[in-house]
């Protein structure tokens, strides 16, 4: 007997199985109304269970009677019989079960729009809702550019991973009070910007911020600043949270910020030297070298005045290296005082930190009051790149708050390995010095008495016994003699905190009375409590201004005068976040920058303006620090100032000032004048200093004196500008107990701008230096020095742009160092060398382990600066420059050579020891790519000829290509020898069928240390052609064929190689969405019987025999925010497996 079940059951059966659940649950609504006329009222829910309800007029439940509901359509009425008013409360409570579906399902919806044409309102459909975009994610209000990206990487030799990236900028209004500020991605890239340019593409920053009137709020990465009191100036890189809170009026702020903090503050100032524009190296606090700047954080100054980084302005850094150097347009001499703030990491410790600032404003803002508390603190147990043992922690408990107390021994017996033999780098020696006998330990790789692995730390120039060679490499110098000592020097984590009250009153008739108090605490050592009795100082500012106003006595005007009045006082455990002083106050008092104990100043100043374009300042300043130094300074100036017409001014400084027994009397001037006649402008510069240093009435070394003076002018006429100026430097040292002439040094300077719309926009600027010693400090060792820089930008276009190009020509005398190669490890497939292992077991890697990989390599070739740096002279330039004949219009070049166009493209690059400078500005090529001065050099020429370049149908290009290069390097020098001549023939048979024909011979010449392996003398020709066919538009069908010979003159042997490759490729276009392109390779290599060593530059990866390459790219656009590409790849070397690689990606574009 078989049971028949109902059609419309058996459909129903499956929901009510799956849902029973779901059709179980009850939920309890209460809906509420507004009695109306239409009398009629839809409940909320999408059901409502029969019997279940309750109504409720204004709180009065209804009768059954009372009311007409309809249980299947959710809705209700009040009958007659009740009793009513419009308006009044009505409430419905019922129980419904809870589903997943909606009560309406439309996608479209009628609209009235009022038609201007019809002039009436008209009832039109609208789709209800739009397809997926990114308006319809982000909203209608909100700016959005960026993309997201998922992929994924698979391949025989390499684990599965994947790929994602996200890179997101919103900004907008999420509502009428409330904007919205987003950069955001997951991407986490270790490279630091380059730090060339004025603006830097911090491309990791990622921030969301938030805007009320009320409040801001930030999460992420925070530019943190805060200068609203002397003593809680702050500037940092975070990343973290901030808010700030403001009320209605705007009289209360208060903002907190909890954060990481990228890196610590460090502040260092030196002197240039002479012919040396950089680079400069930056440190760390206790003078660390392996740092690393945080990108942007940099603030660099020159005589006092802030800088420009950039190429085009004033200095470029380098921040994984931690070096600044200046371009041409700032010339860098001895007596060039250089400052630099900036925030650097050294990986040691997680870095936190804390802020709170509130500020009030009351009685119509005449009174303000202020606090601010900041932490920053290393985190003690979390360090970074550092591994702390317990011998270290003991060590960092008992050295309190002394740096140099926190070490232990940097040597250490090498750990044997799996055969038991230890393998050490360094060997222990033993040699005598001036009768004392001392231990030494010698760099000895792969020496069987090298027992020891030994760590060196850098303790200052002429504190070390040890001098760093390369990495790893240190050699034993003497005691004293170095700057590297077998010691590791463990950080100590240290904690700052810093509050501040501040209040300031304008006391009416713009006189300003302003307070700070301060307190500070700072332990050099957390995991310490020793020496903690000193860890807390304190500070306070009292400042009085009376802003400039006018004076009269009996109706006379006697002028403008305003007045200012400020003292501080430093305890000497007072400690700062950041620099709280001008950038020259040392300067301006005399202070050494180690000079201890509590510092008291008083300053006091009056500007004067008498009227029209007078103005006078002058101040008085007394500074005292600790028990012996007392400074007075003494400052004018006055300047008679039209800026467009003339100007003079004129600064009068002298301080004096006592520290113990040493007294010091200082004179410092300068002024400066021009005057404009017509469109010149002719002007004088004057610089003087003298400061006598004396103990016990005798003239110390310290003492100098030294007299400028610079005349100039400069023409300005529309877009040609042209300035001129000659300076003469006589400078005097001191010298048995007087002040003797010690050099004489002039400057030439010439700077140019011409901007000739599109004929010629050109740039120019030149400053030539010679110092020259008096024959006494000759022979003391001083030796006379000359710096040359130079800086040429030229952009030219004649002729209707058939002649076009550019020139650019820089030279500067710096400093340079030889480089080293280092192999960093990368993931698979990124990098290109893969390591053979420990050839030689010397227990170092070495370069000649390393083999070049077209595929699958691990590890990628860096190289970095030595220690040892020698002065050079730095050459870049570059002339390209294109004719193109079919664009002179009239005349015989236009009419006989218009088939012919012509691309020069020369550069050299030379960085020389050359002490003959004149041999690298003026292109004495013969002193060029010298294996006794280069370090390294590169010289290319490029020379095209096309015929007919521009037609499809046929056209030929004749190219010659030389390229010579040399580098000096820590193991040896590297030269190279490249030249090419290629003809290239295109042409087009039939409408569907086009073939390029291309030949090329090529000489590739290396010589390099044996070690390496990379020493080649190649002759190479090779013959292609590449056949394309075109049946359909979307369809292109490709063959290549290429022959060549190869031939290795290194070997005694010489090594003779011939290849062979077929090439068949096949591409599908999507019209306007994306492509699909099949390739199948086959690549022959013949070297007959030889066993040379066959240079990775003949076989570019491949192997001798036969290989077999399939690769398919496809890329398609889904939408036009969305694309996909999936590459595959298969290969085939030899007879060996076949090798198969797969990426595949989306991406979305906002």
């Amino acid at each position: 007997m078989k049971l028949k079940l109902p059609k419309k059951l058996v459909l129903l059966l499956p929901l009510l199985l799956s849902g029973w659940n779901l059709f179980a649950q009850t939920a309890a609504i209460s809906d509420t109304f507004r009695v109306s006329l239409e009398n009629n009222y839809e409940i909320s829910s999408l059901n409502i269970i029969p019997f279940s309800e309750i109504i409720l007029i204004n709180n009065s439940p209804l009768g059954k009677n009372e009311y007409t509901i309809s249980y299947r359509k959710g809705s209700f009425s009040l009958n007659d019989i009740t009793r009513y008013n419009i308006g009044d409360t009505l409430i419905i409570r019922y129980s419904s079960t809870a589903v997943s579906l909606k009560k309406e399902y439309r996608r479209q919806v009628p609209v009235f729009r009022y038609d201007k044409n019809a002039k009436d309102t008209l009832i039109v459909v609208e789709p209800l809702s739009r397809a997926l975009s990114a308006e319809s994610i982000f909203g209608r209000d909100i700016n959005k550019s960026g993309s997201i990206i998922r992929g994924f990487t698979i391949g025989t030799n390499r684990d599965f991973t994947l790929n994602s990236g996200l890179r997101l900028q919103l900004s907008g209004k999420l509502s009428d009070d409330l904007e919205l500020i987003a950069a955001l991605t997951d991407e986490n890239t270790p490279i630091q910007p380059e730090g060339n340019t004025q603006t830097l593409d911090e491309i990791d920053k990622v921030f969301i911020e938030l805007r009320h009137r009320n409040f801001t709020g930030t999460f992420g990465d925070i530019d943190f600043f805060d200068n609203s009191s002397q003593f809680s100036r702050v500037t940092k890189k975070l990343q973290g949270l901030k808010t700030e809170i403001r009320s209605n009026d705007g009289n209360v702020i208060g903002s907190l910020v909890i954060a990481g903090a990228r890196g610590k503050f460090n502040s260092l100032d030196f002197f240039g030297s002479d012919g040396n524009q950089g680079p400069y190296r930056l440190t760390g606090q206790n003078n660390e070298r392996n740092i690393i700047i945080i990108a942007g954080s940099e603030k660099v100054f020159l005589d006092g005045i802030e800088m420009t980084r950039g190429e085009n302005y004033d200095y470029i850094i380098d921040y994984s290296n931690a070096t600044i150097t200046f371009t041409p347009k700032r010339i860098i001499t001895s007596a060039s005082r250089i400052h630099v703030d900036y925030e650097y990491t050294d990986l040691n410790y997680s870095r936190n930190f804390m802020g709170v600032n509130i500020r009030s404003k009351a009685f119509d803002d005449r009174l303000s009051l202020g606090i601010s508390y900041y932490r920053e603190a290393d985190n003690q147990d979390s360090p970074v790149e550092l591994s702390l043992t317990d011998d270290d922690l003991n060590i960092l408990k008992n050295a309190g708050d002394s740096g140099t107390d926190a070490f232990k021994s940097g040597v250490r017996l090498a750990e044997p390995d799996s055969a038991g033999n230890v393998k050490g780098l360094y060997s222990k020696r033993d040699t005598v010095i001036n009768g004392q006998h001392y231990e030494y330990y010698l760099y000895a790789p792969g020496s069987g008495s090298s027992e020891y692995n030994v760590s060196f730390s850098y303790v200052g120039e002429a504190k070390g016994d040890y001098i760093k060679k390369g990495l790893g490499n240190y050699r034993f110098v003497g005691p004293g003699k170095g700057n590297y000592t077998p010691l590791i020097f463990l950080p100590l984590p240290e904690l700052k905190q810093i509050t501040v009250l501040s209040a300031a009153a304008d006391l009416g008739k713009d006189v300003n009375f302003k307070m700070e108090f301060s307190g500070s605490g700072y332990d050099k050592n957390r995991f310490s409590s020793l020496d903690d009795n000193d860890n807390y100082g304190f500070a306070r500012l009292l400042k009085l201004e009376i802003k400039p106003r006018d004076m009269k006595l009996f109706d006379i005007n006697l002028g403008n005068i305003g007045l200012n009045f400020k003292e501080r006082f430093i305890d000497s455990r007072y400690t700062t976040l950041d620099r709280i002083n001008e950038v020259e106050f040392n300067r301006y008092y005399n202070l050494e920058s180690d000079q201890k104990g509590n510092q008291l100043l008083r300053e006091a100043e009056i500007t004067y303006k008498p009227g029209g374009r007078i103005a006078l300042n002058s101040s008085y300043g007394f500074l005292k620090q600790g028990a012996n130094f007392e400074s007075n300074r003494f400052f004018s100036r006055a300047s008679i100032t039209d800026e467009q017409n003339y100007n003079i001014d004129y600064t009068l400084d002298y301080v004096s000032s006592r520290n113990g027994s040493l007294n010091s009397a200082w004179n410092r001037q300068n002024g400066n004048a021009f005057y404009k006649i017509y469109n010149f402008r002719p002007g004088f510069d004057l610089l003087y200093e003298k400061k006598e240093e004396q103990v016990s009435d005798s003239l110390i070394n310290s003492s100098y004196e030294y007299r400028e003076a610079a005349p100039y002018i400069e023409f300005i006429s529309g877009g040609f500008n042209i300035k001129g100026g000659y300076s003469v430097r006589e400078e005097f040292a001191a010298r048995n107990n007087r002040l003797i002439k010690q050099s004489e040094a002039d400057i030439k300077q010439l700077s140019l701008e011409f901007n000739g719309a599109t004929l010629l926009i050109s740039s120019l600027t030149l400053s030539l230096r010679k110092k020259k010693y008096t024959d006494e400090f000759l022979s003391e060792g001083f030796t006379d020095s000359e710096t040359f820089l130079l800086l040429s930008k030229n952009r030219f276009n004649f002729f209707d742009r058939a002649v076009s190009g550019d020139v650019y020509y820089q030279v500067s005398t710096e400093q340079s160092a030889k480089y080293e190669k280092v192999f960093v490890k990368v993931n698979t497939g990124y990098g290109n060398y893969i390591y053979l292992g420990d050839l030689n077991n010397n227990g170092i890697a070495d370069e000649n382990e390393f083999e070049l990989t077209s595929y699958d390599g691990e590890f990628i070739l860096i190289t970095v600066p030595t220690e040892e740096q020698f002065p050079v002279i730095d050459l870049k330039s570059n002339v390209r420059f294109r004719i193109d004949f079919s664009k002179f219009k009239d005349g015989v070049l236009g009419k006989y050579l218009k088939p012919v166009s012509t691309e020069t493209n020369w550069r050299v690059d030379e960085n020389s020891r050359d002490k003959n400078t004149a041999n690298i500005y003026f292109f004495k090529l013969s002193e060029f790519l010298n294996d006794s001065t280069t370090i390294n050099g590169t010289q290319l020429f490029q020379q095209d000829v096309d015929l007919f370049k521009n037609r499809s149908d046929f056209s030929i290009r004749f190219r010659f290509l030389e390229r010579k290069s040399l580098n000096q390097y820590s193991n040896g020098i590297e030269k190279g020898y490249l030249k090419e001549r290629s003809v290239r023939l295109r042409f087009r048979m039939l409408k569907e069928l086009s073939n390029q024909t291309e030949y090329v011979n090529r000489v590739d010449n290396y010589a390099a240390p044996p070690i390496t392996k990379r020493s080649r003398n190649i002759l190479r020709d090779e013959l292609s052609t590449n056949f394309s066919y075109k049946p359909a538009r979307k369809i292109e069908v490709g063959f290549k064929i290429t022959t060549g010979r190869s031939t290795d003159y290194y070997p005694e042997v010489p090594t003779i190689i011939d290849d062979n490759s077929q090439t068949i490729q096949f591409n599908y276009s999507f019209l306007n969405l994306g492509r699909l392109r099949i390739e199948l390779e086959r690549i022959e290599i013949n070297s007959g019987a030889n066993e040379n060593n066959i240079p990775f530059e003949i076989l570019k990866g491949n192997i001798v025999g036969k290989n077999y390459f399939c690769r398919t790219y496809f890329d398609y656009r889904i939408t036009d925010y969305i694309q996909t590409t999936i590459n595959y790849e298969a290969r085939i070397y030899g007879k060996r497996r076949v090798i198969h690689s797969m990426r595949a990606e989306a991406r979305a574009y906002f």
